[in-house]
């Protein structure tokens, strides 16, 4: 731990600084000013003194950093991410951190779907071993919507509470804005256990406006990021809650920035990834990408670097350790050669380089899971064609059925088909834009529905997903039961993962053997597994911008409007489980 002693003598300039970055533009976000001249000395871990007096702290043993004229500014904090999938949390790290990432804030319920509450315990104690700052939310999604199969939930009331708890843990991570003005579960228990103990409630607020949004906030949510037009941002900033607005590989959102502050002087304006995936993150970077996007979209340059910095410090209340340059905060800073570029030269965490001109300059402890705490998805045998069947009521030519459309990357319709019967039997059609989608319980336990899906356009061949929002089970969508059984085969024998398949072979895999979640790979071969799986699925038809998203995105009830769990097709708007076939007497 630093010295108070030593670090107060450094102050008064009584005591040499470890650390003295001078000769450059140092960026207050506390008052938007940029101060030429000023420096920052740092003693170990925590930020000694700054101002244009610096250099009388520098000793015979001191390192000394010459800016060059560039801006100090504050490390950048991505405040939501889910490093809880795809990306194991040391190699993401790797390649996140010299874009400038000092502090990031990750959801974990994918963890817990797949481990309970041990996945989550291992994870949460490897995060103090990481050369930046990474805090984790509680996964009240986990806690909501995932169980053992027998209607216990995969983490439990108690072990939520005690999660809570821990110091690495900032909040209850975000909560399904449906759920909190039911009250389902405990979950009121636990937003008070969170604001007991000073911690934020993080919200997904899509779709929900006007009393409703309100009462969201009433109920003890924090902050929203799901906000896409500049109506939404401006009714969030003015209802107090932290509006968080993304720009990342689920959503690209920071046009609904475009005149959306006109007149404002938002304090709760912060710029999230909600995840960059590997590809993405190599290809055009991380919240350095972002604050320049919001540039762009007619935001000073001041605004967004606190938007990645003192806005998202002060919302999770973190401010007196991180998000400015300040005596007594964490010594984590970027060099950057123009502001309105946010593109680091070098990067400092905790008082020490970890990385500089593109690369990483520290070594990053591995982060692996023991081994059982993770388990990969399984069946409780072989998949025949038979699990892949969708039988017609007895005595039908024609049905009309329930199809899910998808009317872009995420959001879905809902929308009724009539349906010809072949041998008893409902089938997928490509011709006619009509594929099957089959899901099943990752744990082996039988549990199995099926239905249809359009609008993603595969002319031939399937998919087989292992990850899946929310709760991690297997996903098979595809033209043909021959091709989804190859490709759920292939996903089975890798651990988990994407898989495409055409013509009984496999053309394209995303392996993710950790849990069946998550990689294993670094990030450069990450990103060459996805680039070709989206090409590989757009070979064969897919109209979808993103198939990577959104073949993982048919279970996400968070979204109208039709869905699949393993239960069976869920109305998202009605909150509830309806039937494939519609009723020859229902509109």
């Amino acid at each position: 731990m630093d010295d108070p002693k030593t670090l107060l003598a450094v102050a008064l300039h009584r005591a040499p600084a470890d650390l003295v970055v001078r000769g450059g533009i140092l960026a207050n976000v506390y008052t938007g000013e940029l101060l030429e001249g000023w420096g920052v000395a740092t003693l170990g871990t925590r930020i000694a003194t700054i101002g244009p007096e610096v250099e009388r702290c520098i000793g015979p043993a001191t390192t000394v950093i010459d800016a060059g004229g560039q801006i100090i500014a504050p490390g950048f904090i991505d405040g939501h991410a889910h490093l809880d999938c795809i990306h194991r949390l040391d190699l993401y790290l790797a390649a996140a951190i010299p874009t400038g990432l000092t502090t990031l804030i990750t959801e974990t319920s994918n963890l817990s779907s797949v481990g309970g509450y041990p996945a989550l315990a291992a994870f949460l104690g490897a995060l103090p071993q990481m050369p930046v700052t990474v805090l984790a939310t509680a996964p009240a999604i986990s806690y909501l919507l995932s169980d053992r199969g027998d209607g216990e939930p995969m983490i439990s009331t108690e072990e939520m509470a005690q999660v809570l708890e821990e110091p690495r843990v900032a909040g209850l991570g975000e909560v399904y804005w449906p759920t909190i003005l039911e009250g389902r579960a405990h979950l009121p228990l636990l937003v008070a256990k969170a604001e007991a103990l000073g911690k934020r409630v993080e919200g997904h607020t899509a779709g929900a406006r006007g009393s409703k949004l309100a009462a969201c906030v009433a109920a003890g949510i924090t902050s929203g990021h799901e906000p896409i037009t500049a109506d939404e941002v401006r009714e969030r900033l003015r209802l107090g809650l932290t509006t968080m607005v993304r720009d990342g590989s689920v959503r690209r959102d920071l046009a609904a920035l475009d005149g959306a502050l006109k007149g404002m002087l938002p304090r709760r304006l912060v710029l999230v990834s909600d995840t960059v995936w590997a590809h993405h993150l190599l290809e055009r970077g991380y919240l350095d990408e972002a604050a320049r996007q919001s540039v762009a979209m007619g935001l000073e340059p001041m605004q967004a670097l606190q938007a990645i910095t003192l806005a998202p410090a002060e919302h999770f209340r973190i401010e007196g350790q991180v998000g400015g340059l300040a005596p007594g905060r964490q010594a984590d800073l970027v060099l950057l050669p123009a502001l309105q570029e946010f593109r680091p030269s070098l990067v400092i965490a905790h008082g020490r380089v970890v990385a500089q001109d593109g690369r990483v300059t520290v070594p990053i402890p591995l982060t692996r899971l023991p081994p059982g705490v993770f388990p990969s998805p399984r069946v409780s045998r072989p998949l025949r064609t038979e699990d892949l069947r969708i039988p017609a009521p007895p005595g039908r030519d024609r049905v009309r059925a329930r199809v899910i459309h998808y009317a872009g990357d995420i959001v879905t319709q809902a929308v009724v088909r009539e349906l010809p019967v072949r041998d008893g039997m409902l089938s997928a059609d490509s011709e006619a834009d009509l594929l099957k989608v089959v899901v099943m319980d990752r744990r082996g336990q039988g549990r199995i529905a099926r239905g249809f899906v359009s609008g993603f356009g595969l002319r031939r061949g399937a998919l087989a997903a292992s990850l899946s929002f929310d709760t991690a089970n297997l996903i098979l969508l595809g033209a043909s039961d021959a091709d989804m059984l190859a490709a759920a085969e292939r996903m089975l024998a890798l651990g988990g993962g994407l898989v495409a398949a055409a013509g009984g072979a496999i053309v394209a895999e995303v392996p993710l053997p950790l849990g069946g979640v998550t990689s294993d790979q670094p990030m450069e071969v990450l990103a060459g597994q996805i680039a070709r799986f989206q090409r590989a699925v757009a070979e064969l038809g897919c109209i979808r911008e993103n198939p990577f998203l959104s073949a993982q995105v048919v279970t996400f009830i968070a979204i109208p409007a039709l869905r699949i769990r393993e239960c069976g097709l869920w109305d998202v708007r009605r909150n509830q489980a309806v039937p494939l076939i519609v009723d020859e007497g229902e509109a």
